[in-house]
């Protein structure tokens, strides 16, 4: 029996979760950057655009592309489904109150994390690579 079959044999063993990736749902930033954790009200504030403290206006939010991700996050961050996300965005860009967080796909917030340390995002647990830090996990839903 060689290794592949040997690996094979251990995967096809192995528990379920242990093959799934970690979709925990975690906020991260550069290593770059000072902040070492953050509260649910001030990621609240940064990623509604109320960055009116001087905690938050260091902080540039990027959201994930439209996913199941990013609906988890805000559902359970600010409570809020992506219908009423939108609805939010649209009367804040209309009263000119702020603008969403740009959006990027995992990859893309990982370069721009790794370049701005004043950046702050979100992904799931299993996509954080060198060069971030986790500052928050989304905690499980109940």
């Amino acid at each position: 029996m060689g290794i592949d079959s040997l690996l094979l044999t251990a995967a096809l063993f192995a528990p379920a979760d242990a093959r799934l990736p970690d979709m925990r749902i975690v906020v991260v930033v550069s290593e770059k950057n000072d902040l070492k954790d953050i509260t649910p009200e001030t990621l609240s504030a940064v990623f509604s655009g109320q960055n009116s403290s001087a905690a938050t206006q260091n902080l540039t939010p990027l959201d994930l592309t439209e996913s199941e991700i990013r609906d988890q996050f805000y559902q359970q961050l600010l409570g809020k489904n992506r219908n009423q996300m939108r609805a939010y965005w649209s009367r804040m860009v209309f009263t000119s109150r702020g603008r969403p967080p740009q959006e990027m796909n995992a990859e893309q917030i990982a370069a721009l994390l790794k370049s701005n340390p004043r950046a702050i995002a979100y992904l799931p647990r299993y996509q954080v690579t060198s060069g971030m830090r986790i500052v928050w996990q989304v905690p499980a839903a109940p």
